[in-house]
Parts: structure tokens; C-alpha cells; sequence
């Protein structure tokens, strides 16, 4: 019954201790023993919602992403302090235990709930759902948690992270404890959390999400949807015996395979993260797991040729964009083949860095980013330009070959390599980071003919695509 998970009403009395003198028809004197007030101690707190109903008993685990690799082991905060985890209560609320603490302030860390009782799975007595595991992803430890910090975690919010995390988690099951990113990667889970966080927000479990710019469409229909995908599942009783076995979470399950298509999972954490990862796989029976009235709306009333989750971005001078690179901060170039002759830069976010991009004096083709973060770019007037880490213009390069230049690569000793497809080119023209020509370049002969690509093996040899 309902009544069964209303908590007990704690009563705290207070003994008044009383010294009594003399006795009989004696006078007597009573002192109190003054009480000292204890201020509550504030900790990170919130809510845990399937669809629009709590989910009670859920059993929360915050985990500090790994460090040693991709999809390496996370580290489970609470247990690592030998705290006990906290449990939602009978309106899906939790709080961390007192005395928690970040174990690395710079640590990316995500909460996870597992197990429960779906609130919306049977009304007064609902039953244990073994299957279900909800997450949001927090970002930096030290930063972003702090006593007054409130966490909503709901379908949404498990959208967001696991399809920003994705590229960074692995597993045939239990995917949520195997998060992490290379020790040289640290910037891209950072960049990855962030991300999640300005989709869905981490406080109110709703669209949008914080620090969206100006000029950006979120896909609410498509993460709507991926929230309704997994609904069912998470607001039932979980599978009884296998994959599709007729259960919500039998069809999720049996649907959304790991890559090799022969492993299921059995949480709908790791379900999530084997549709992100290959998001073109079963698309119309999982399309099929929609609700006639799905709790999240508005979705997509058609099924969408793939799991998908972009968004979209019209400022910073894009205009029939076409090459597009990305630094070591995250940064994202963008050469446009509009009439502008513009270079776009962003930050990771979709924030223009510069607000209309940097103009050249010819059409961009190719972008390549060199080890100092600065961006090489081929034009259509037969230049090479290259511009710093804040998108101005610092130098032009002509000669040495080029003609109609279109993509371009640079080798670990920043060296620029650039292909050109101007008529009877047939040829590669490669310079020094300061602009000067490798001795032989131009480059021909060897079967270049028409190049319209460029690669840097794993030799730092140059490889040209498409020649014939």
C-alpha cells in the first residue's frame, strides 16, 4: 500500500533533566538544561522521475569517470569513501550521505540510479524493477556539485548523457561503469559532459538545457523520442525472462544488441548506449516501443532514419559550409562555400568566437589544424592562409604549385601537404610550418592524377586519395 511508504514520523523529544530540592510540602526548584540547535548539513540532493511519476527505493551511485583509457573502469565515489549510498525515498527524493566529498576536484563524475520501483508501473504497490538504471551526467566534480547543487534525473536526462558519453563507454552490460576517456583526452569527456548538460538540464530533467547560444536549435523531438523508446521499459516491472519475451524491457533489450549484434544488455543504461552506438540498427521496431501517447512530447511522428542527436547552428558567418576541423580545446572550424569567403570558428558549445567569422579573399575548400592550434585553409583563389588559435588572418601563401587547392593534412612535424585539383594539376604541393616549400614540391608523378584527398599515415607519409 501507499501508506507503507510514507515514512515513519520521527518525533525527537528532549529530556528535561530536573533536580528537585527538598521534598514533601518543601519548595521546590526545577532547572532545563539549555539545548544547542544542530544545523542540518547541506549536501547535493534531488529527484528521480520515470516519465512524470517518482521512481521510490532506487539505489544511487555517483561515479568519477576513468582515466586510463576509453571505456576504462569508473570509480564508485561512495563506496570508494565506505559511505553508504543513498536510497530514493517514497516521493523518488534522495540526498548524498553526509561527509561525501569529490575524490579529485577535476574528476568527471555522473550519478547513476538503479533498480526500484517505478511509481507508474502499479500505482499502490509497483514492482521492482531490476532492470532499470537512469544517469545524468554531472561534469566537473569541484565545479558543478556543491551543498545547494539539485539533480532531476529522468529518461531525458539518460538520453543526453549516454549520447554525449557514448564515444567513452563500453560494456555488453553494466555500460555505466565502464566510462572513461586516455590520459591525453581529458578535454573530450569534459567537452562530452558539458554537452549533455546544455541538452537536457541537470536540475529540472527538461529541454533546454543551460549555456545553449543564441541561434541554435536543440532536437527535442529526437531526444523526446529516444525518452519515450525507453519509457516503457523504465516504468514497468522489468524482463521476466529474456529478450523479447513479450516485456517492454524484453523488446528494448532484444532490439538494441551490442555492435556485434550478439550480446543483450539487461539495463536500459547499456540499451541507450548500444542504440547511440549504432544508431542505424533496428530503427523501425524500436520506433515501434512508443506509447500510443507518449509521456514526452512533442516526438517525432514518424520513425527517423537513424538515432541521431545534433544540433543546429546558423550564426558565426556559416554559409553553405563544407570542410570542417576541430582543435585540441575543442574548438570547431568551419570553411563555408557561400559567397562570404568565411571562415567560422565556434567553441565547443556552438558560441561563435568570432561573431560574423574570418573573411579571406578567396572561397574556403580545406581546413587542418597544426599541433599550435592554429588553422591552415585552402582557397579557391589558389592561396593557402593560415590563421591563429582566435581566428585572425596571419599569413597567405601562393606558389609552389598550387592550383584550385583542396584538402589538406599536416604531418607530426607540421608540415602543410595539400592536394590540387585544378585542371592538369595533377599534383601535391607541401610547405613548412613558416610557408616555406619542401624541397620537390610540387609533387607529381607517381600515379597522382586528379588527387581529391589527403592523409598522414601512421609513418607520417603522405597519402593521396582518389588519383588516378
Amino acid at each position: 500500500m501507499k501508506a507503507a511508504w510514507n515514512a515513519a514520523a520521527g518525533v525527537v523529544v528532549t529530556a528535561a533533566v530536573m533536580a528537585v530540592s527538598g521534598c514533601g510540602a518543601g519548595s521546590t526548584t526545577v532547572t532545563k538544561n539549555p539545548v544547542t540547535p544542530v544545523a542540518a548539513v547541506k549536501v547535493p540532493s534531488g529527484e528521480v522521475r520515470g516519465g512524470a511519476q517518482p521512481v521510490v527505493g532506487m539505489t544511487m551511485h555517483l561515479y568519477a569517470a576513468g582515466t586510463t583509457g576509453y571505456g576504462s573502469a569508473a570509480t564508485d565515489v561512495f563506496a570508494f569513501e565506505s559511505l553508504t549510498a543513498p536510497v530514493t525515498n517514497s516521493g523518488g527524493s534522495f540526498s548524498f550521505p553526509t561527509g561525501w566529498s569529490c575524490i579529485h576536484p577535476s574528476d568527471q563524475v555522473y550519478l547513476v540510479g538503479i533498480g526500484g520501483q517505478p511509481f507508474a508501473a502499479g500505482g499502490d504497490n509497483p514492482p521492482t524493477n531490476a532492470n532499470l538504471a537512469l544517469m545524468v551526467a554531472l561534469g566537473t566534480c569541484g565545479t558543478n556539485l556543491t551543498p545547494t547543487t539539485h539533480i532531476h534525473i529522468n529518461e531525458l536526462t539518460t538520453v543526453a548523457g549516454v549520447w554525449a558519453l557514448a564515444p567513452f563507454m563500453t560494456g555488453n552490460t553494466l555500460a555505466y561503469q565502464t566510462v572513461g576517456s586516455s590520459t591525453t583526452n581529458a578535454t573530450g569527456i569534459t567537452l562530452a559532459m558539458n554537452a549533455a548538460a546544455q541538452l537536457v538540464s541537470t536540475s529540472a530533467g527538461s529541454m533546454p538545457g543551460t549555456n545553449v547560444p543564441a541561434g541554435a536549435t536543440l532536437p527535442q523531438s529526437e531526444v523526446n523520442t529516444l525518452a519515450d523508446v525507453m519509457e516503457a521499459c523504465i516504468n514497468s516491472g522489468g524482463e521476466n525472462t529474456g529478450p523479447n519475451d513479450g516485456t517492454a524491457c524484453g523488446s528494448l533489450f532484444y532490439n538494441a544488441p551490442n555492435g556485434a549484434g550478439n550480446a543483450y544488455p539487461t539495463d536500459t543504461i547499456t540499451a541507450a548506449m548500444n542504440i547511440a552506438q549504432n544508431p542505424a540498427r533496428n530503427v523501425m521496431p524500436l520506433y515501434g516501443l512508443l506509447a500510443p501517447t507518449p509521456a514526452f512530447q512533442p516526438h517525432l511522428v514518424t520513425q527517423p532514419n537513424a538515432w541521431t542527436i545534433a544540433i543546429q547552428y546558423t550564426l558565426g558567418g556559416l554559409n553553405a559550409p563544407t570542410s570542417i576541423a576541430a582543435d585540441q580545446s575543442g574548438h570547431i572550424w568551419v570553411g563555408n562555400s557561400g559567397n562570404t569567403n568565411v571562415v567560422s570558428l565556434f567553441d565547443n558549445l556552438g558560441n561563435p568566437l568570432v561573431a560574423s567569422g574570418t573573411t579571406l579573399a578567396g572561397t574556403p575548400s580545406g581546413v587542418a589544424i597544426d599541433l599550435s592550434g592554429n588553422a591552415w585553409v585552402t582557397a579557391a583563389n589558389s592561396m593557402l592562409y593560415e590563421l591563429n588559435s582566435s581566428g585572425t588572418q596571419t599569413a597567405a601563401y601562393g606558389g609552389n604549385g598550387l592550383n584550385l587547392p583542396t584538402s589538406i593534412a599536416i604531418d607530426p612535424s607540421s608540415n602543410v601537404w595539400v592536394v590540387n585539383s585544378g585542371s592538369g594539376a595533377n599534383s601535391v604541393s607541401a610547405f613548412t610550418s613558416a610557408g616555406v616549400p619542401l624541397t620537390g614540391s610540387p609533387f607529381t608523378g607517381a600515379g597522382i592524377s586528379a588527387p581529391a584527398g589527403i592523409a598522414i599515415n601512421g609513418n607520417a607519409n603522405a597519402n593521396c586519395a582518389d588519383c588516378h
